[in-house]
């Protein structure tokens, strides 16, 4: 029996063997076991969705595109546009990042009142839609009016004019808008306060009238023949006047120079 059991000690430290774990099983029998082996951990990947990028433009943005586009056409006879986009209700959607609007002409469609507009959605400055707006246009003048009354053919200075916002029915309107093209004119007829004044209720100021007592000058070359006359008409520089030579009482056609001074030829 010693000797059995010096074998056995014998041949478990020669290595011969392999030592497993024993795991009871459900009836009470063990089990060997190879070792456990840990495996590293695998985790799914994070899918990552890629979503496409895109811009809404609002009705508020197409507005403002159609106004500085009008404004920019109009500025030298309209102040103020005023834009009412009728269609689209709801924003548009534009693939791609930043948009900028852009109006395509369109020389069939002009002035006021309701208008179609092609509106470019322009990205990454290459066209990406065309977006079809209706829109209401309405536009503002600062009139020239008279701030009193005004006698015909009385000459208009700064005090006796203002500029007054009114609204325009069409682009091409016939009102006077820079108060430069008034200044030292008269007026051509009555004009009561507040009338919007237009080119034909203005003229350049009558120098002379009707007997007054002017300088004729008559000129050839080098030769100048002077006369005092009096005159039968009034008239404006460029006009011309007839005029009575005091010393022959011989009239004249003469052509205004200077407030006081004819010209004649001969």
């Amino acid at each position: 029996m010693s000797g059995f059991l010096t074998i056995l000690i014998m041949l478990l430290s020669s290595g011969l063997f392999g030592v497993t774990a024993a795991i009871a099983g459900p009836s009470g029998e063990s089990r060997a076991t190879s070792p456990v082996s840990r495996s590293p951990i695998h985790r799914a990947a994070d899918t990552v969705v890629e979503r496409p990028v895109v811009s809404e433009v609002n009705p508020d943005l197409m507005r403002k595109a159609i106004q500085k586009h009008l404004e920019s056409e109009w500025r030298r006879t309209v102040k103020t546009v005023h834009v009412t986009v009728l269609e689209p209700v709801d924003p548009v959607t534009i693939p791609g990042g930043t948009v900028e609007l852009q109006v395509i002409p369109n020389p069939t469609e002009e002035g006021l009142g309701r208008r179609a507009f092609h509106v470019e959605a322009m990205v990454n400055g290459k066209p990406r839609k065309t977006i079809q707006v209706v829109a209401d246009i309405a536009a503002m003048i600062d009139a020239v009016v008279a701030n009193r009354f005004l006698k015909a053919d009385e000459l208009i200075d700064a005090g006796d004019i203002k500029a007054v916002g009114m609204r325009v029915h069409q682009v091409n309107h016939p009102f006077i808008t820079d108060q430069g093209e008034v200044i030292g004119k008269s007026a051509s007829r009555p004009l009561p306060p507040d009338t919007p004044l237009r080119p034909a209720f203005v003229k350049l100021p009558l120098v002379i009238k009707k007997g007054d007592r002017v300088l004729i000058e008559a000129r050839r070359g080098g030769l100048s023949i002077r006369a005092y006359g009096v005159t039968k008409s009034s008239g404006q520089i460029g006009q011309t006047v007839m005029v009575a030579n005091l010393d022959s009482g011989r009239e004249l056609r003469a052509k205004v120079v200077a407030p006081s001074l004819v010209e004649v030829e001969f």
